[in-house]
């Protein structure tokens, strides 16, 4: 029997066009879905007021197409989480595709791009095609030729992305800096940044002095000679990298439990390095 051509294999799954539409906006779903509709008038369409409704219906329903904002609210999951979660449970089905396109009002927040570019680097858990999109600046045809290009022709819709990432103030410091930063507002020693990054202590310090001197944020050695500073440098290190948007609540949140798991699998000695259990045995 021969196989179907590949015109007649894209007709196929326009026919069949079945997207889970997540975000905590229910306008944002609507105007989404009637863009979608309009396109393609048969496609079904769920919809996901929260990540945990998200990662349900993805997985229990079986649906390949995700359109997933990036932001569900301080204390949620991100749309890259609900990703994530999705791929790792598919990960022994081959079969199921997951093609992703996320669509955010954060388009330039470099913690929401550092978390997708990290998503889509993964050699493990990846979508199949991805695309971006940015919510307050996309019109209709833009967003109709992103669902197009990703769910039906599978090739992903970057451009946006692209734009965003070069221009993200996170590209002035080196990955490596930018993974340290991100240690620090977590609360991570130099000890433990050297542990984590297989660095010297002294490797370290280099790394965080550059991380203050980009911020522009005075340490303890820039105060006189014993004279004690009034603030805290590292504090305000976290506190700089936030307010500039290098961090976001979801980036550390994720971050966080990414190192938990981490420290499970593979903990230094006590000797060498002190961990909280506490902290190690909070659920994520």
């Amino acid at each position: 029997m021969s196989k179907p051509s590949m015109s007649k294999r894209f007709q196929e799954r326009e026919e069949r066009l079945r997207v889970l539409v997540a975000d905590d906006s229910p306008d944002a779903i609507e105007q989404i879905s009637s863009w979608i509709r309009e396109r393609w008038p048969d496609a079904e369409i769920d919809q996901a007021l929260t990540p945990e409704e998200a990662i349900i219906k993805a997985i229990d329903l079986r649906i390949e197409n995700l359109l997933l904002d990036l932001d569900f609210g301080a204390q949620r999951a991100s749309g890259v989480a609900i990703a994530r979660k999705v791929l790792e449970v598919r990960a022994k089905e081959k079969q199921l595709k997951t093609r992703v396109l996320f669509r955010t009002v954060h388009a330039g927040d470099p913690g929401y791009l550092h978390q997708i570019e990290k998503l889509i680097s993964d050699e493990a858990h990846r979508p199949m095609v991805w695309g971006f999109l940015d919510k307050g600046a996309v019109p209709k045809r833009i967003a109709q030729n992103a669902v197009e290009q990703v769910f039906i022709y599978e090739l992903s819709f970057t451009d946006v992305f692209a734009r965003q990432l070069k221009n993200s103030p996170s590209r002035e410091f080196s990955n490596l800096e930018y993974t340290v930063l991100i240690y620090l507002c977590l609360g991570v020693t130099n000890d433990g940044v050297g542990w984590l990054i297989g660095a010297s202590r002294q490797s370290v310090e280099r790394i965080v002095t550059a991380l203050f001197r980009g911020l522009k944020v005075s340490t303890r050695l820039d105060a006189p000679k014993g004279v004690p500073a009034l603030l805290e440098s590292r504090t305000r290190l976290c506190y700089e990298a936030i307010t500039r948007g290098l961090i976001n609540p979801h980036l550390l949140r994720e971050e966080d439990a990414v190192l938990r798991d981490r420290v499970r699998k593979s903990s230094p000695s006590f000797r060498r390095l002190y961990i909280d259990r506490h902290w190690l045995d909070k659920e994520g």
